[in-house]
């Protein structure tokens, strides 16, 4: 679930609104909930509009949706607490079902044709196929900070989120506007 630092491009400040432009918000749900049962994955591009005095919170423009192959596998992280390395060996427990990541090389052609096309990779989205567009703990343990998690439930209900710090769970909903 981690992104190379470039796909940050400098990109602290969290965003005021979450724009879906054109077809992005339809083609991000049909995307990844066609991976159901496991987790679906993929990278949000677009543009950032710049901060005045009048607007303190930019509007982050999502232009194109770049799906990822879910490349998660239980031994992908090395897991840090008790009660994760006992369940482990527990299949059922984690699985691609439950966790995602994305496959670097997804990421790194994303970033390519980002570059090649003036937009930056502006954040991640995944889906709960058996849950609520709400960050998980390991959402919010393994998650790239600070950085935009978007999330599609398994009614399709999308949610954009704000994770301030890797520290801590601190993390804040972000509006979200589409021309749907």
């Amino acid at each position: 679930m981690q992104l190379c630092n470039e796909n940050i491009e400098s990109v602290y400040l969290m965003p005021g609104l979450l724009k879906f432009e054109h077809d992005c918000l339809t083609i991000l749900r049909r995307s990844l909930i066609a991976m159901a049962p496991e987790e679906g994955c993929a990278l949000l591009l677009g543009t950032q509009e710049k901060t005045t005095k009048w607007v303190k919170s930019p509007i982050w423009n999502v232009k194109k949706i770049w799906s990822c192959k879910n490349i998660w596998h239980p031994d992908i992280f090395h897991f840090s607490t008790a009660n994760e390395e006992e369940a482990r060996n527990d299949q059922s427990v984690f699985s691609r079902e439950n966790r995602f990541a994305l496959d670097p090389k997804d990421q790194l052609l994303a970033q390519r044709w980002a570059r090649e096309n003036r937009l930056q990779v502006l954040g991640v989205a995944h889906s709960h196929p058996q849950g609520d567009p709400m960050p998980s703990d390991s959402d919010l343990r393994w998650g790239m900070s600070p950085g935009l998690m978007v999330i599609v439930s398994k009614t399709e209900e999308v949610r954009a989120w704000w994770r301030f710090d890797r520290s801590s769970q601190e993390h804040q909903e972000v509006p979200l506007i589409t021309n749907e």
